[in-house]
């Protein structure tokens, strides 16, 4: 079926995000009771008309799909989720929101884009956006073929290349050869990032066809300077994770009776694999251009 709206696409990595423009009003749900909301001074788009949100994608937007999945990917205990809204570990991997939630907001959806697997969903919240998300996911062979997606309604379609991965904390202790002293990215990981990166830039252009857009959204490049100049974010540690080690530990391996940094705003990293709030926060700012050209396609 075809809908009879346009739809924005943003298919990065590592998510989907599905923006529908519709003429009716839309359902703006605030219910962040979290005192770190600093975001919310950023001015927002006028004249939006965007109704909805939809991700897909693995554990870097997985908004807790994954507690109701039987798998041992799972985050829905503490120290995961200490400062999200009433401190509730949601399942999201991370200590407090996503760059979705933060997306959600910014095109005036709602706060925080909830699990689709979570059965208490009323309607609203399923017409308005939820997160497929799932983490330790990965592709489907189908979800390279864009046309069953245009078929759809995708009009203007966002494509996210990918971090620099050889600055992981989990990468470096694993592949460095020490994992201690001195902990620094590994440069041939994040050299195949930056010419796949260059690669895909140049398949998009030869991608386009009448009536559809597609776009380059760089993740890379602001997660690179994050680490390369922490100083500027607010950053002390951008090479261990704040739970923790913070050299190997994620999921149940972070888990209530892990030690936690006393402040996980100054660490790029939550565990040895994720961001923290912070770190989504900054990757938010940084594609924000991105967003507002694709609501400028509606």
């Amino acid at each position: 079926m075809i809908f009879p709206c346009k739809i924005i696409l943003f298919l990065p990595i590592l998510l989907i995000i599905i923006f529908q423009n519709k003429t009716q009003g839309r359902t703006l749900l605030l219910n962040n009771n979290n005192n770190n909301n600093n975001y919310k001074k950023l001015p927002r788009p006028f004249n939006n008309t965007v109704s909805a949100v939809f991700v897909f994608g693995d554990s870097t937007v997985d908004s807790g799909n994954n507690n109701y999945i039987n798998t041992i990917a799972k985050c829905d205990f503490p120290p995961y989720g200490r400062d999200f809204s009433n401190h509730v570990p949601t399942g999201r991997f991370t200590n407090g929101r996503l760059v979705t939630d933060y997306l959600a907001w910014y095109v005036g959806i709602k706060d925080f884009v909830p699990p689709y697997l979570d059965p208490s969903l009323s309607l609203d919240e399923l017409m308005t956006g939820v997160s497929f998300a799932s983490g330790s996911s990965g592709f489907d062979p189908l979800t390279a073929q864009l046309v069953g997606l245009m078929n759809e309604g995708a009009r203007v379609i966002g494509v996210a290349g990918v971090p620099p991965f050889g600055c992981l904390p989990i990468v470096i202790t694993i592949d460095s050869g020490d994992a201690l002293q001195p902990r620094r990215c590994i440069e041939s990981y994040s050299a195949v990032a930056r010419e796949y990166n260059s690669l895909l830039q140049r398949l998009l252009k030869t991608m386009e066809i009448d009536g559809t857009k597609l776009f380059y959204v760089d993740i890379y490049s602001p997660i690179n300077d994050m680490i390369q100049n922490p100083i500027k974010y607010g950053f002390s540690e951008v090479t261990m994770g704040c739970c923790g080690s913070g050299l190997i530990e994620a999921s149940i391996l972070c888990n209530p009776k892990s030690i936690v940094c006393n402040n996980p705003s100054n660490h790029m990293f939550w565990d040895a694999v994720h961001p923290s709030e912070a770190t989504y926060y900054n990757v938010f700012k940084a594609i924000r251009p991105s967003i507002d050209f694709a609501i400028n396609q509606l």
